[in-house]
């Protein structure tokens, strides 16, 4: 199927307004859809940190429906009424040995058939609800197995404990269902949520996704001590506020400037690092603060200020987070890049720092107090996968985006670096003044994670796309390998 605009319809699950659509056969272009649509919808319910999980949830609900239809396709096919309950061992078995693990023998049976999945999304008081319903009736034998399966899967703690008990070779595997369970507990999501229904002429499947993934309790006490962060974290100190002051002002002098940098040895490196780079060389190397105040100008060592301050900050409060830098510094450089190629040059160095410091939440994120991290584990039976970055986004139950916000704010950071980490996975939420800066760093990050695996071309955004004339897979293609390949060059 041609990709749909995906930004049009998730802005339409935004407003409340029901979406559907439907497929004979789940290829790739479905899957790619599918997952782009829930990235937006999620990003604009404020729950990116889900992407992964659900989309995995989905895809396995989506299989087990087409699934279901291609077993009464192949029935027909082959002359076995599939309520017959002599010939059903017959026809299953035939079914396993020749579409199971080929199952693409069916797509033309189906497309082909009058058997269709349909998907349905709606937003209501509570939150997201997805619909995947399939025009068959599943047989009582096939729920009774299902139903036992989402029983188990409740109390197993991991995937292999689940494969060693549940295995069922008389209709394959099964293990869907129960990795679906198995995430919906670990998400937060709950299992109490996901719902298979029986009806007269179809089977639906029902999963929910609430707005609030944990019980009151749970989320209150780590989001106050979220926030007890934050309140903790130092202002900057004086002296840099003050640079501050005089870089703003027109009729400060560069050995005033300069004298106040020198406090700061780092900092005096960082300035002296900065005039000499390749994006601000002179013709000779600069060795003097004066020099490099001049080589660089007032605007760009602003940002200095800014950046080196907060990392010296979170650095000293926390554990490094070098992992984070270095996704920062690459975001920052492909969002320089960007602003260059489309000739906003007003904004190219504000582009750089919005893109050093997008990603400042997700250092308090992950330098929650362990204890209350185990307390919430333990209650939430997330044990196995805490400490990735999207188990703790859901225990906290706040995103990293937020986070950086608050902390943006407190460091009165200029307007357009918060809206530009506030919006890093919700441009569309931009105010529009800030739109251009907002969507540079935005398509930076969708190109970092595109190299890290966690993202694919089809979850950006139609809008951002269309403003870098990237609507088609070749252009997109052209500027990723261009950026990838002056990142690279620079890294030598």
């Amino acid at each position: 199927m041609p990709i749909p605009n995906t930004s049009e319809n998730a802005a339409k699950v935004a407003r409340g307004e029901p979406f559907s659509f439907s497929f004979h056969y789940l290829s790739e272009d479905v899957v790619r859809y599918i997952n782009a649509l829930f990235a937006k919808i999620l990003a604009s319910m404020d729950q990116i940190f889900l992407l992964d999980t659900f989309i995995t949830i989905i895809r396995e609900v989506c299989i087990n429906a087409v699934k279901a239809n291609a077993k009464r396709v192949y029935f027909r096919t082959i002359g076995i009424d599939i309520d017959d309950r002599d010939r059903y061992p017959e026809g299953i078995e035939l079914f396993k040995k020749n579409v199971i693990g080929h199952f693409e023998t069916m797509e033309a049976g189906l497309k082909s058939s009058d058997y269709r999945v349909s998907f349905s999304i709606k937003k209501d008081q509570k939150g997201l609800v997805v619909q995947v319903l399939n025009n068959s009736i599943i047989l009582p034998e096939e729920m009774a197995r299902i139903s036992m399966r989402m029983e188990k899967a409740r109390y197993y703690e991991d995937f292999t404990e689940a494969y060693e008990e549940i295995y069922d070779d008389t209709e394959g595997a099964g293990l869907g269902i129960v990795l679906t369970v198995l995430l919906l507990k670990n998400s937060g999501i709950g299992v109490e949520n996901y719902r298979i229904i029986r009806g007269e002429k179809d089977t639906k499947t029902l999963l929910a996704i609430p707005f609030e993934l944990r019980p009151q309790e749970i989320t209150t006490t780590i989001k106050k001590q979220i926030l007890a962060e934050v309140e903790g974290i130092p202002t900057f100190p004086k002296y840099i506020t003050e640079l501050q002051q005089l870089c703003a002002n027109p009729e400060s002098s560069i050995g005033e400037i300069s004298g106040k940098i020198t406090v700061d040895p780092a900092l005096s490196s960082d300035v002296l690092k900065l005039a000499n780079s390749a994006g601000f060389i002179s013709g000779k190397r600069i060795e003097t603060m004066p020099e490099a105040i001049k080589n660089i100008g007032l605007k760009n060592l602003n940002a200095i200020l800014l950046a080196t301050s907060a990392r010296s900050i979170l650095d000293k409060r926390y554990s490094r987070f070098e992992q984070i830098w270095a996704h920062c510094n690459q975001v920052a450089f492909y969002a320089r890049r960007i602003a260059m190629k489309y000739r906003l040059t007003r904004m190219v160095e504000n582009a750089f720092l919005g893109g050093l410091l997008h990603d400042l939440g997700k250092i308090i994120m992950l330098s929650t107090d362990l204890g209350t991290t185990n307390k919430i584990a333990d209650i939430v039976k997330d044990r196995k996968i805490r400490t990735s970055t999207v188990m703790e986004e859901i225990s906290v139950g706040i995103s990293h985006a937020h986070i950086g916000e608050m902390i943006a704010l407190k460091w009165g950071f200029p307007d357009y670096l918060v809206e530009s980490i506030r919006c890093h996975h919700t441009p569309l939420n931009a105010e529009e003044k800030h739109r251009d800066i907002v969507f540079i760093i935005y398509l930076a990050n969708i190109l970092c994670g595109i190299e890290s695996r966690r993202y694919q071309l089809y979850y950006a955004e139609d809008e951002v796309l269309a403003r870098f004339a990237l609507s088609s897979d070749a252009a997109f293609n052209e500027l990723h390998a261009e950026l990838k390949t002056a990142h690279e060059i620079r890294a030598e």
